[in-house]
């Protein structure tokens, strides 16, 4: 697995020019992997040599001796409120690989730290353009003022203070009505299925800058400030604190979920607590939940850790219980990232519902922690309830997702709205040797067993699963006992749609 193995704090100004130099080229190798558009003039002038008072950067290197990643840290004075006052910015970049397995925000705590104690009367705010839903989560997660954020106005002489920063540091206005959204050049490198990750985010931080900043995939910066008090330091580091506290007790609780005695006391509490949270088994009746939570675990991951391996045997379901994982497809080495999901999410359904090996791989994106639910016992849990019918439209809403992302198609709708398109449709469980009428449809989805396709002379068999394109008239026959699902096409009424 690829680690960071050692993190170094420099000064480019205690730096010979030919290091400088040498520096410039392995940013721009990482920042150019992280951001569309990236130059050497903007690594220089950005991150190693801007017009800043003071710079210091924390570079990640790996185990091959290559920069992986960085965090720049930049302060500038400037006068607001009539007093002399310091602007801190920011830039951080890593390596998708080594993302989740750093001390970016220990060691930039540290610099501050010491920075506003040496400046104990001087107001202190830290500033930046959030480009990402990701970097502004980051902001709510540890700062409790900042501006702007939800629910609350910015004052008006803030919102000037911050546009005039954005105008001093050459960042474009693109809309008049939104002066703290800001033209960007570098937009980040993300797939259709991490902007989907985002826009559906149960995150209130995460929904507030999408909806500020719609355009972020473009490169598009939300400008956000916020003060840098001692007392503030202290109170992110205390939280860090507590957050790692809890993960060594979670930690320890899981470990001794294994002991005999004490996982037949503790295991079930856990696992029941986490399937409650998440919306596709809140619904189930006390006898079917306690159904699945006696079979089933906790499993937690690092980041970067595979859950499992397209081609691998398997016949459990995961639930995502906190943190995120990628659904990764291709050839390894080659792999690419088809879907991220987050908590509440149901990870690994198409080999148990579907039959057969893993059809994609997983991996954690930061550390995460997942239910395991046996395959058998998920199965049970599906007949005759409203969790059957929300599973199978799952698997089918991927199902017909990834082939629709393979042939190119449909490109203007999100996840969402696929998986909504496959919603309005029905599965049937189907008995060998029955016709699947195909007049009318888009699609048929074979979502278990197998069915053989008669198009002219030509016959072929789709074993699940698979989409089979409606084009003319095929005669689709079941050959195994067979769940289907017809898909009307889009345009189509919705209530039109029906089972097969």
């Amino acid at each position: 697995m690829p680690r960071v193995v050692r993190s170094e704090p420099i000064i480019p100004r205690q730096m010979s020019a030919s290091e400088r130099s040498a520096l410039a080229d392995a940013l721009l190798a990482v920042y150019g992997e992280i951001f569309a558009g990236a130059t050497r003039d903007y690594v220089v002038n950005g991150l190693i040599e801007p017009s800043s008072e003071f710079t210091t950067i924390l570079l990640h290197w790996s185990a091959e001796g290559k920069i992986v990643g960085y965090f720049a840290i930049h302060f500038f004075e400037r006068r607001f409120r009539g007093v002399a006052t310091t602007v801190v910015r920011s830039s951080v970049g890593m390596l998708r690989a080594y993302r989740g397995r750093n001390s970016n925000i220990a060691w930039a705590l540290g610099v501050l730290l010491k920075q506003r104690l040496a400046h104990p009367r001087r107001p202190f705010y830290g500033m930046g353009p959030m480009v990402h839903p990701s970097s502004y989560l980051q902001v709510a997660r540890y700062v409790d003022v900042f501006w702007p954020r939800p629910d609350e106005p910015v004052p008006p002489d803030m919102q000037e203070f911050i546009a005039e920063l954005a105008d001093d540091f050459h960042m474009p206005r693109i809309d008049p009505q939104r002066p703290l959204v800001r033209a960007g050049s570098m937009p980040t490198r993300e797939t259709d299925a991490e902007r989907d990750y985002w826009r559906r985010s149960d995150k209130p931080a995460a929904r507030f800058f999408v909806a500020m900043n719609p355009s972020y995939s473009q490169g598009n910066g939300l400008v956000t400030l916020f003060p840098i008090t001692v007392s503030m330091l202290v109170g992110i580091a205390s939280r860090i604190l507590r957050e790692k506290t809890g993960q060594l007790v979670e930690r320890a609780g899981i470990a001794a979920q294994r002991l005999p005695l004490s996982g037949r006391l503790l295991r079930p509490a856990a696992v029941r607590r986490h399937l409650m949270a998440a919306p596709l088994f809140a619904g189930l009746d006390g006898a079917a939940l306690q159904r699945v939570v006696e079979p089933s675990s906790i499993v937690t991951l690092p980041a970067g850790t595979m859950l499992f391996r397209a081609g691998d045997p398997g016949d459990d379901v995961y639930v995502v219980a906190r943190g995120a994982v990628a659904v990764l497809v291709g050839a390894p080495g080659g792999e690419e990232m088809s879907e991220q999901l987050g908590s509440g999410a149901l990870v690994g359904e198409a080999a148990v519902l579907g039959g057969g090996l893993r059809d994609s791989s997983v991996r954690a994106v930061i550390p995460t922690t997942l239910v395991r639910i046996p395959g058998g016992a998920l199965r049970a849990a599906m007949h005759g309830a409203a969790l059957g019918e929300a599973i199978w439209a799952l698997f089918a809403g991927r199902v017909l997702d990834e082939h629709l992302r393979a042939a190119g198609r449909y490109r203007e709708l999100g996840g969402s709205e696929r998986l909504a398109w496959v919603r309005r449709a029905r599965h049937a469980v189907l008995e060998p040797g029955v016709e699947v009428p195909t007049a009318g449809a888009a699609f048929l989805l074979v979502l278990r067993g197998a069915v053989c396709v008669d198009q002219g002379a030509a016959r072929r068999t789709a074993q699940a699963p698979s989409v089979i394109e409606v084009d003319g008239s095929p005669r689709v026959t079941v050959a195994s006992e067979a769940c289907v699902l017809r898909v009307l096409p889009r345009e189509g009424d919705a209530s039109n749609a029906r089972a097969v």
